[in-house]
């Protein structure tokens, strides 16, 4: 029994020798590697892209500082073009000081064996130099710079298409903004960066409208405001429409997508209402008392419209965006609107040169009639012929002219200083009178036929001359 007891005994002693053994390489090998790694970078360390395991700081800064290559600059531009800046074209050094000495003292030496199974990546900040005039050469000669390259940033715009007004998008284009290029290249040298996405870096001229933007909506939510009305013109017996199918071709918006409507076109617009329905100084043809169908040639009666005014008016009437029936601003007026563009009803005054004689009708019956004497033809002061219109009438005036002074008990003028009066001064009226001893350009009545007239007319009775 006591041999088996030592045998056993020097069993255990050989498995703790190996064990002791196998604990000292161990702490060998542990202790040997803090000590290397004291002065070398843990294994998987990574400096500024560089792979500098197991090497010493003064290695790893000569690697660093000469791998100027590694400092090259890659732009990333619009449509996929691509511009480099190399470190060699701008004569550029870096310099890392005593950043990578920083970096190793830093390091957990006595965790060395960890670092087999992570990575570890560090960026120094190195202190770059480079020549500025030949950095902005180089900027200068970039590819985003060429003229064949260089596309405009358009904003957004709205068009009318076929009666309808659509969006268009807006163009990003690829006009690079020089100095804010610059500025990010210079920052992206700095720290040492090897790629720069100038969109991301917002170097670009973008647009400054965009078609999802709140200017295009409110410029859209107007010209709906606009084109949903229908202005309804009333001209007795027939009307005109200005509806979304005019005011398209009328609205106009701006860079600032401020939508406006086109005065001149608008007064175009007017214009043609004028040119239609405006029966001011126009020819007329009327039946006169004879019987005869004559053309009565001008004056001043007749409906005018105030195209300016109308225009104006129109486009405020638009821009308040309800619907409205209304009759034109007018310049002058009439007494009614027919069919054939017939301004005068059956109530008017007429006078025949020729025949020297007056008629007042009212209601379509002549009610009173009278033998005249009109302006002297044979000395140029002839009674102006056209259409006419009452402008007022007074009693108890003096008619003053070159050369003469005229009291008259009733005076009812109808152009200028042209119109119906009384005549005391004369003892006959008609015939040829007007022919050598005619009046200065009025009609002269006997003085109870001109009170009976004063009587009868009105303001605004039309009176036709011829």
């Amino acid at each position: 029994m006591m041999e088996n007891t030592q045998e056993t005994g020097k069993g255990l002693n050989n498995k703790v020798k190996i064990v002791l053994i196998i604990a000292a390489a161990i702490l060998l090998v542990y202790f040997a590697g803090v000590l290397y790694f004291h002065s070398h970078f843990l294994s998987g360390t990574e400096l500024n892209g560089h792979n500098v395991g197991t090497q010493k700081a003064d290695e790893v800064k000569k690697t660093i500082e000469g791998d100027l290559d590694a400092h090259t600059l890659k732009l990333v531009e619009r449509q996929d073009r691509e511009d480099e800046i190399l470190a060699t074209d701008i004569d550029m050094t870096v310099e890392l000081g005593d950043s990578v000495e920083k970096a190793l003292n830093q390091q957990n030496e006595f965790l060395w064996f960890t670092a087999f199974f992570k990575d570890i990546k560090t960026t120094l900040q190195p202190e770059v130099t480079y020549d500025e005039t030949k950095l902005a050469t180089v900027i200068d000669g970039l590819s985003c710079f060429e003229k064949d390259n260089i596309e405009a940033p358009v904003n957004a715009k709205i068009k009318l298409e076929d009666n309808e007004f659509v969006v268009v998008d807006e163009v990003y284009g690829t006009t690079v903004d020089k100095d804010k290029l610059t500025a990010a290249v210079k920052e992206a040298l700095n720290t040492s960066q090897k790629s720069l996405d100038l969109d991301k870096a917002d170097c670009y001229t973008n647009p400054t409208i965009y078609a999802d933007g709140e200017e295009v909506a409110q410029a859209l939510e107007d010209i709906a405001k606009y084109t949903g009305i229908v202005v309804t013109y009333d001209f007795d017996y027939t009307t005109e429409t200005v509806d979304k199918s005019l005011i398209n071709n009328w609205i106009k918006v701006n860079k600032k997508m401020e939508v406006s409507l086109d005065y001149d076109k608008v007064l175009d617009y007017i214009e043609e209402l004028a040119a239609k329905y405006d029966t001011y100084a126009t020819i007329r043809d009327f039946t006169n008392s004879y019987g005869n169908k004559i053309k009565v040639y001008y004056g001043s009666y007749g409906w005018k419209i105030s195209q300016t005014k109308e225009a104006k008016k129109l486009i405020k009437v638009i821009k308040k965006g309800e619907s409205v029936t209304r009759e034109p601003i007018y310049m002058y007026e009439a007494v009614c609107r027919k069919k054939g563009n017939v301004d005068w009803d059956d109530t008017y005054a007429e006078v025949s040169i020729s025949g020297q004689e007056m008629w007042y009708y009212k209601d379509g019956e002549c009610v009173l009639s009278s033998s005249v004497v009109t302006g002297d033809v044979t000395k140029g002061r002839s009674t102006p012929t056209g259409a006419y219109s009452v402008m007022y009438k007074t009693t108890g005036v003096s008619l003053t002219g070159q050369g003469y002074s005229s009291p008259v008990s009733y005076w009812m003028p109808f152009d200028t200083n042209v119109g119906f009066h009384d005549a005391t001064w004369r003892g006959s009226f008609g015939g040829s009178i007007y022919r050598g001893n005619g009046s200065h350009g009025c009609v002269n009545m006997p003085y109870s036929q001109a009170q009976a007239l004063y009587k009868l007319i009105e303001p605004g009775c039309p009176v036709f001359v011829y």
